[in-house]
C-alpha cells in the first residue's frame, strides 16, 4: 500500500465518520413533558471563585421556575479566597442559597468529594450541575424539568463559551465539537459522555450507584457518573439541543490554562469505551497524515485531503450550531482548523508524556 493511497482511505474513513455524527444529531431525541411540580437542587463545586461566582448566581436567581421549587447549593471547596464570603452575602437575601464548606477527603479526590457534599445535602428529586464560572439562560431549570418522563433518569446538555476573539472563537467550536459526538453518539444508543457544567439527573438515580464515593477517581468525573447511571440500564437519558437550554461558560485565558484542559480531558478520556478510540485514532491520523504526506511532496493529495477534513467539520459543526441558533460562531471557523489540527496531534504526548494533571492548584 503506498502512502497516498492510505491518506486516501484515512480520508475517507474521515468523511464517513463525521456524516455518521452528522446522522446522529438528526437520530437524537429530544421530548419534552407538561410541567411537572419538581422540586430542585442546583449544585456548584467552587473552588476559588470570588471572581465568576456573582455573575453565576445572579444567573441562577433570574429563573422562569418557581424561586419556592429550587434551591442553590454551592459546595465550597477549600477556597483560599472570598469565595464564602460572597456565598454568605448572597444567602442574606436568597434563602434558596445554601453553603457547604467541604473538607479535604483522602479517598474522594478533588470536585468529586465538592460534588458530593453538595448533593448530599441537596432536598431536590432533581440535581443539576454547573461550574462557578458559567450563565445559565432563564429558562435552564424549567427547560430541564420539562424533560424529566416517567423513565428518564437523566438530561444532558450544552455549553459554548463566551467568544469575542479567535482565541476564545476556536475553545467555543471546540466545545460544539465535542459535545457534538457526544449527542450525536446518543442519537445512536451509545452515549460517549456529557459536560459536568450542564448536566442533571435524578437524585435517586445518583443514589442507586452509590453516588460518587462508590465511584473510582477520575479527573473528569461527569463522565463517570453519567456512563454509570446510564450503565444501570435502568432510566432513559435525554440530551438536547435548544438554545434555551444553553450554557455559557469562560473560556481558557491562556494557553497554559488551555492545554492543562485538554491534558486533563486527554486523560479521563482513558475511562472511553472502545468505539471512542476508534474515533480518536481516525481523527488523528486524519490531522497528522497529510502532513507527512507534505513532507514527502505530496502536495495535490494533502492539500485535497486537508479541504475534504475542513468541509466535513464545517457540515457538523454547521447542523449543531444551527440548532442552537449560533450559526454566527462560524466566524472562527479557520482560526479552530488551526489549533484543531494541532492539538489532534499533540494530545497522545500531553496525556502520556505530560505528567500529572493540574487543576485548581492540585495535582491528580
Amino acid at each position: 500500500m503506498t502512502f497516498g493511497t492510505f491518506l486516501l482511505i484515512v480520508t475517507i474513513l474521515y468523511i464517513l465518520l463525521t456524516a455518521s455524527f452528522i446522522i446522529g444529531l438528526k437520530l437524537n431525541k429530544d421530548k419534552t413533558y407538561p410541567a411537572q411540580d419538581l422540586f430542585v437542587s442546583v449544585v456548584i463545586a467552587a473552588r476559588n471563585e470570588e471572581k465568576n461566582l456573582p455573575d453565576c448566581l445572579n444567573s441562577l436567581l433570574n429563573q422562569s421556575y418557581p424561586k419556592d421549587k429550587y434551591e442553590i447549593i454551592i459546595a465550597n471547596d477549600c477556597s483560599t479566597d472570598n469565595t464564602e464570603k460572597i456565598c454568605l452575602e448572597f444567602m442574606q437575601n436568597h434563602p434558596n442559597i445554601k453553603l457547604v464548606n467541604v473538607k479535604e477527603d483522602p479517598v474522594l479526590l478533588g470536585k468529586a468529594n465538592a460534588l458530593a457534599n453538595g448533593i448530599d445535602s441537596a432536598n431536590g428529586e432533581i440535581i443539576l450541575i454547573t461550574d462557578a464560572d458559567c450563565i445559565v439562560p432563564p429558562t435552564w431549570i424549567e427547560q430541564t424539568v420539562i424533560r424529566y418522563g416517567e423513565n428518564i433518569g437523566l438530561v444532558g446538555g450544552f455549553a459554548l463559551q463566551k467568544a469575542s476573539t479567535p482565541f476564545e472563537g476556536m475553545q467555543s467550536l471546540d466545545w460544539a465539537f465535542i459535545l457534538g459526538m457526544a449527542v450525536a453518539s446518543a442519537g445512536y444508543k451509545y452515549p460517549l459522555g456529557s459536560i459536568g457544567n450542564n448536566l442533571s439527573f435524578r437524585k435517586s438515580a445518583y443514589q442507586e450507584i452509590g453516588g460518587y464515593r462508590k465511584l473510582k477517581f477520575s479527573v473528569t468525573e461527569d463522565y463517570i457518573l453519567v456512563q454509570a447511571i446510564i450503565g444501570k440500564k435502568k432510566w432513559d437519558y435525554v440530551y438536547p439541543m435548544d438554545p434555551k437550554h444553553l450554557v455559557e461558560s469562560k473560556p481558557c485565558t491562556n494557553f497554559k490554562s488551555l492545554l492543562r484542559q485538554k491534558q486533563r480531558w486527554g486523560k479521563g478520556g482513558l475511562d472511553m469505551k472502545p468505539i471512542g478510540f476508534l474515533f480518536m485514532l481516525i481523527g488523528f491520523l486524519m490531522h497528522l497524515t497529510p502532513f507527512i504526506m507534505l513532507y514527502w511532496g505530496g502536495f495535490v493529495g494533502a492539500s485535497t485531503a486537508l479541504m475534504l477534513k475542513f468541509i466535513a467539520d464545517y457540515a457538523f459543526l454547521y447542523n449543531i450550531l444551527k440548532k442552537l441558533d449560533k450559526t454566527k460562531e462560524l466566524r472562527w471557523f479557520y482560526w479552530f482548523e488551526l489549533y484543531f489540527i494541532i492539538y489532534v496531534i499533540l494530545l497522545p504526548f500531553l496525556v502520556f508524556f505530560g505528567g500529572k494533571v493540574k487543576w485548581k492548584g492540585r495535582e491528580f
